[in-house]
């Protein structure tokens, strides 16, 4: 159940990543509107040339924390074999 919501995560912080890289004033005034909720005028609010840019390449690194995340979360089956034993840590053998 825990890889599942990892991967969820993992989707959704790429998926918001491809959204702020292609589109990165429309995911600013989104996001204005949630952050300035109780505020007046949110919708005279402008990012500034350089914010817009730095939010593209934030948008860039998070969709590939979220593609990478993903792809290492996949179980791995190169390298072993079927006569391997996941190994026990912390348990003593019985004598």
């Amino acid at each position: 159940m825990l890889r599942k919501a990892r991967r969820a995560g993992y989707g959704l912080l790429a998926l918001s990543g491809v959204l702020h890289a292609l589109a990165p004033r429309l995911s600013l005034r989104l996001a204005a509107r949630t952050w300035l909720t109780g505020f007046e005028n949110t919708e005279d609010v402008e990012p500034k040339d350089w914010f817009a840019t730095a939010m593209r390449a934030a948008g860039v690194g998070m969709a590939a924390a979220g593609l990478a995340g993903f792809r290492l979360e996949r179980p791995s089956t190169e390298g072993r074999t079927d006569d391997e034993q996941p190994a026990e840590v912390g348990h003593e053998s019985p004598e």
